[in-house]
C-alpha cells in the first residue's frame, strides 16, 4: 500500500507538542488520525473557507479537534492550485501532506483572528 509523507508546519508540530503534553489521550488519537490520512489523504470531512480556503479539514472526534491540511498530489495537478500558494511547494516531495494547523473545537473562534 502506498503511504504519503508526513509534512508538519512549524505551526502545527509546536501545537501538537503541547497538546501531547496537556491531553496525552488526545495526542494518541490524533495520531492515529494522521496515520490514516497519511494512507487515504482524501478522506478528508470538508473544505475549509475563509484564512485556510480550498484546504481539507480532518475532525478527531465529534467534539475535539480540527487538522487543516493538504496534499500536494492534488495541489499540483493543473488548474487546481491553491489561490494563495504554498510556501512548502519547492521544498518538499509530490507524495506528501501538508498539516498546516490543529485546533480543539472550543477555539475555532481563535483561529479565525490569530494571523496564521
Amino acid at each position: 500500500m502506498f503511504r504519503y509523507n508526513y509534512y508538519p508546519t512549524r505551526n502545527f508540530a509546536d501545537h501538537l507538542a503541547v497538546i501531547k503534553r496537556k491531553d496525552p489521550v488526545g495526542f494518541q488519537r490524533i495520531i492515529a488520525v494522521i496515520d490514516r490520512l497519511l494512507d487515504n489523504p482524501e478522506d478528508s470531512d470538508g473544505i475549509m473557507k475563509g484564512e485556510h480556503r480550498g484546504r481539507l479539514k480532518k475532525y478527531v472526534g465529534r467534539k475535539d479537534y480540527r487538522l487543516i491540511y493538504y496534499y500536494c498530489e492534488l495541489c499540483r495537478k493543473p488548474n487546481e492550485k491553491l489561490t494563495i500558494a504554498c510556501e512548502h511547494c519547492e521544498r518538499i516531495a509530490e507524495a506528501s501532506v501538508i498539516f498546516f494547523e490543529i485546533y480543539h473545537k472550543n477555539d475555532k473562534n481563535k483561529l479565525k483572528h490569530s494571523g496564521f
